[in-house]
């Protein structure tokens, strides 16, 4: 008959278990613990801007910690590029700069930059020379739904459906481009952590 073990029994054999980690395992518990931090100081930086602190905070850690907190950092601050939010996007570049050395990840920021200017470049030049064709479709349909004369002021055209899809067609021409940067700049971080 086999002796029944006692809750205090138990929990001493599980954590005798725990006690004889692989490295591997200890690896990945610290991954675990720590680059949860790394996201969470970048979320924080996203918001106010602080770069030094930024930088303080992750130095805080040392060692192995600190690469995993940095890494983490680095990869939510890459994710966090979008073309629609410039300010997001320039902040993270600028948060970049703060954890690695700025000839690593120089020549992929200012690609980005470029990208960022000619996207907003491309949405004005096609705002305007669509503009008088999407003002006419929708006086058109406010036409059709007897709304004329007085009752109808400025046309919001940005609000329209037409210029919505215009938008989306040059968001994606643009976004698959800032995707393969933001694959090149995780690399360019990647290596310099290595």
């Amino acid at each position: 008959m086999e002796e029944i073990k006692s809750a205090f029994e138990k929990a001493l054999e599980k954590a005798e278990k725990l006690g004889k980690l692989s490295p591997e395992e200890m690896r990945e518990r610290k991954e675990e613990e720590y680059a949860p931090i790394g996201r969470a100081l970048v979320d924080r930086y996203l918001r106010h801007g602080y770069g030094e602190i930024l930088g303080e905070e992750a130095n805080k850690h040392s060692g192995e910690e600190r690469d995993i907190v940095t890494r983490a950092a680095l990869s939510r601050l890459v994710e966090a590029m979008e073309l629609g939010n410039y300010e997001i996007t320039q902040r993270a570049m600028e948060g970049i700069l703060v954890l690695k050395e700025k000839e690593k990840v120089g020549e992929v920021k200012d690609q980005i930059k470029i990208l960022l200017e000619e996207y907003k470049q491309a949405e004005k030049e096609r705002y305007e020379e669509e503009k008088e064709e999407i003002e006419r479709k929708e006086r058109g349909l406010l036409h059709q739904l007897r709304i004329s004369g007085s009752a109808v002021g400025e046309i919001n055209l940005e609000a329209s459906e037409t210029w919505k899809e215009i938008c989306q067609e040059l968001y994606s021409q643009y976004d698959k481009i800032l995707e393969e940067l933001k694959v090149q700049l995780l690399q360019a971080v990647k290596w310099s952590i290595c």
